[in-house]
């Protein structure tokens, strides 16, 4: 992981590639910060209180990874070699080689979206599109089902109890 003050010449260079690879490792840093500031919260390890909720870390972890993954992809067009970080390599393979991460990060990118759309004048048009909506995101998590994945509502079956379990990927719909 490169250090940010590392970039600064390669964004003031003549040099588009070299202004390229600068803003790569810009977010490839600020990404890398992130995830290991929310594992250390998913293992009670942070010495502070995060003001925003997991969900908008998780929201703002995709979409940095979905951006890199982009930069990626120009990269490869446009011929600039990029270093890309030991760490972060494993992210990107976890990403674009897990049929399973890809499913629930796509159920995390819909519920983006639909509380964007919620932010609109209600009509019935809107309303459609969050049900619509809503349908891509169980639908992606009956791709999850096909993939073997461990249901996260064990309860849900027994009608002998009143739990009513959050979703499993923090999701707002």
């Amino acid at each position: 992981m490169k250090d940010l003050k590392e970039t600064v010449a390669l964004m003031n260079s003549a040099d588009y590639k070299e202004r390229f690879i600068a803003e790569y490792h810009q977010v490839e840093t600020r990404f890398l910060k992130l995830k290991a500031m929310t594992e250390k919260w998913d293992n009670n390890e942070l010495d502070f209180t995060p003001t925003c909720s997991r969900k908008i870390y998780d929201v703002q972890l995709s979409a940095m990874l979905s951006y890199l993954l982009i930069l990626l992809e120009r990269a490869v067009a446009e011929k600039v070699e990029i270093d890309i970080d030991e760490k972060m390599k494993k992210y990107i393979f976890d990403y674009t080689g897990n049929q399973v991460i890809m499913s629930k990060q796509t159920r995390i990118n819909i519920d983006s979206i639909i509380t964007y759309v919620k932010t609109m004048q209600p009509c019935r048009e809107v309303s459609i599109v969050i049900t619509k909506l809503q349908e891509a995101v169980m639908w992606m998590g009956m791709n999850l089902k096909r993939l073997n994945e461990k249901d996260p509502y064990p309860n849900s079956r027994n009608t002998n109890n009143d739990i009513i379990e959050p979703t499993a990927d923090r999701l707002n719909f």
